[in-house]
C-alpha cells in the first residue's frame, strides 16, 4: 500500500472532487425537492386552465385540453385536481392572493369630497377585472347558476372590500339617502353587485357617446359618491 492510499485527499485532489460535484447551471449540490416540482406542475396546470378559459366556456374545457397545453399526462392532472372545476377554483384561489389592496383604497376615501377616492377605487376594480376577465366571468356564471364552490370563491374574493365599504359607511352619521332604516350591508351588497356587473358589461362597448367606458365609470362614481356624501352629511 502506498503512503497516499487511505489517507485524506491532498488539496489538489479535494479541489478536483469539488469541481466534479458542481451541479449544472448553478443548481445546488442536492437532489431537487419533490415539493418544488409539484408546485411547478400545479402552476403549469393552472396556467393552462386559465389560458383555455380565455377562449372557451367552462363546460367546453376538458382535462385533455389542460394536460395537452401543460404538457403533462392526464394521470398527473388527477394527482392535483379531481376535475376541471377544481382546477378553475385553484386558479381563483391563486388569484385571491393577487388582489389589489381595495380596502386601503376604500379607507382613503374622503367622505367630505369622495369623488377622487371613489374614482380611484372604481378604476382599480375595473383594471383588475380587465386583467383577469376570463376566469372572473366564469366564476360569476358558475356562482349565479348556484354552484356552491364558486359562490364561496366569489364571496371570499369580495368580502374584504365589502367589509371596508361597510366600515366606511358606518363611520358617517345620519340617514342614508333619506332612508334611516336602510341596512348598510344591504346597500354595500347592491353597490358591489353594480361594480361586478359593470366590470362585465363595460367590455361590450355599446355604441353611443353617452355609454362609453369613461361615461360608465362616471356613472358608478356618481352613485357611490352620492351615497357616501349623504351618509356623512346627515
Amino acid at each position: 500500500m502506498s503512503d497516499s492510499e487511505g489517507s485524506a485527499p491532498t488539496g489538489k485532489q479535494a479541489v478536483e472532487r469539488k469541481v466534479k460535484s458542481v451541479p449544472v447551471r448553478g443548481r445546488e449540490n442536492r437532489p431537487r425537492s419533490r415539493r418544488e416540482k409539484s408546485v411547478l406542475t400545479r402552476k403549469r396546470l393552472c396556467d393552462a386552465t386559465n389560458r383555455l378559459l380565455e377562449s372557451r366556456s367552462l363546460r367546453a374545457v376538458t382535462v385533455s385540453d389542460i394536460t395537452n397545453m401543460a404538457s403533462v399526462s392526464p394521470a398527473t392532472f388527477y394527482i392535483y385536481f379531481a376535475d376541471v372545476e377544481e382546477a378553475v377554483l385553484a386558479v381563483l384561489e391563486d388569484l385571491n392572493g393577487q388582489l389589489p389592496d381595495f380596502p386601503s383604497l376604500v379607507h382613503a376615501i374622503d367622505t367630505a369630497a369622495p369623488e377622487p377616492g371613489v374614482r380611484a377605487l372604481v378604476k382599480a376594480y375595473l383594471s383588475f377585472w380587465d386583467k383577469h376577465y376570463a376566469v372572473l366571468r366564469i366564476r360569476n356564471l358558475a356562482a349565479d347558476e348556484g354552484e356552491p364552490r364558486f359562490r364561496e370563491a366569489r364571496a371570499t374574493m369580495l368580502r374584504p372590500m365589502m367589509t371596508a365599504l361597510e366600515e366606511k359607511f358606518k363611520s358617517g352619521h345620519g340617514p342614508m339617502l333619506g332612508f334611516p332604516e336602510a341596512p348598510v350591508l344591504a346597500v354595500v351588497t347592491v353597490l358591489m353587485g353594480m361594480l361586478e356587473r359593470l366590470a362585465a358589461v363595460i367590455r361590450l362597448r355599446p355604441p353611443g357617446r353617452d355609454i362609453t367606458r369613461g361615461r360608465l365609470i362616471d356613472g358608478a362614481v356618481m352613485v357611490i359618491s352620492t351615497i357616501m356624501k349623504t351618509k356623512e352629511a346627515g
